[in-house]
């Protein structure tokens, strides 16, 4: 079992937690996925397996050699099962993804630098704006508390009897006026800093397990890697044709798939298998080893180097 990845973060936070299942649009309990993205042996919330799981447990019944109708029945069985798991857990992967991602607000004047949309923790904008409103009202209390008070001056109404002139004018000590207080300066608040942004999605470029069956996700071009793509009906991609400039890893990268995992399954008809020609086929599927991916032009037949275990071919 592997270390728990980015994704600890996330299932710890109810919060955040409670905002992704108001978006996530596949089947099940994302938090699952997010499980099974990291430990594919984990269980799920409710005891329930991985797709990927299941699919390694009828990995006998595939291999096995169907000497009666029977048994040829059951192999044709375990084959279709295993084809609407990995479909689902494609999709599963493909909404959780959609989930994570949310769009950044815009603001005016601001020069936008990143094409691609903007992860943003849950929870995280609530917080900074709650903790800039608490600042504010503090700082209004302390101008109230620091205003200087100005007592209060009686006029008292003039009677009707007629005044009594005196012989002498005679002299009063004057009255004192109340001093008032020069008003404080106005309080600079300053606005709480960005979010910062946090992707939660973990790479499969750099977590390469060939043990592990990967299935391809139809990710959009990308720089070295913006050749075009076939899928098949599942929205599974099946090949990828290589474009000038493209670099393998890359090529990897956009699939969601290990470096050396795309290798593996493109060593029977590739003589190199990382060495790339525009117009090559690249194989993206773990049961079409042996009809699909060609090397400049020409289609190669090592299959002393099909990897093991393998699924049965189309």
């Amino acid at each position: 079992m592997r270390e728990p990845g980015d994704y600890a973060a996330i299932l710890g936070d109810p919060a955040a937690l409670a905002d992704l299942r108001s978006r996530y649009t596949g089947s099940g309990d994302p938090a699952d996925v997010l499980r099974w993205r990291d430990d594919p042996d984990a269980p799920g919330g409710d005891g329930s397996r991985s797709p990927t799981a299941r699919a390694r447990d009828l990995a006998p019944a595939l291999y096995r050699r169907a000497g009666t109708p029977e048994a040829e029945r059951e192999r044709d069985a375990a084959a279709a099962e295993t084809e609407v798991l990995l479909a689902q857990w494609t999709a599963d992967n493909a909404a959780l993804d959609a989930a994570l991602i949310v769009e950044a607000p815009s603001q005016p004047g601001r020069r936008e630098h990143r094409a691609r949309r903007t992860p943003v923790r849950p929870g995280r904008i609530g917080l900074l704006v709650g903790a800039g409103v608490v600042a504010l009202a503090v700082l209004v209390g302390l101008g109230v508390l620091l205003r200087p008070s100005i007592p209060a001056v009686t006029v008292s109404e003039p009677t009707a009897s007629t005044p009594t002139p005196t012989p002498a004018a005679t002299s009063s000590a004057p009255s004192s006026t109340p001093t008032i207080a020069p008003a404080p300066p106005p309080v600079q608040v300053t606005p709480p800093p960005e979010p910062e942004d946090t992707d939660f999605r973990r790479e499969y470029f750099e977590d390469d397990i060939m043990s592990v069956l990967q299935v391809p996700l139809n990710g959009p071009p990308i720089d070295n890697a913006n050749g075009a793509a076939t899928i098949d009906d599942y929205g599974v991609p099946l090949s990828y044709v290589v474009a000038e400039g493209d670099v393998f890893e890359l090529i990897a990268k956009r699939f969601d798939l290990g470096t050396s995992y795309l290798a593996s399954i493109n060593a029977v008809r590739r003589e190199n298998p990382t060495e790339l020609f525009v117009g090559d086929t690249i194989n993206l599927g773990a049961t079409t080893i042996l009809r699909i991916g060609d090397q400049n032009g020409v289609v190669y037949n090592h299959t002393d180097r099909l990897p093991e275990p393998h699924l049965p071919q189309d």
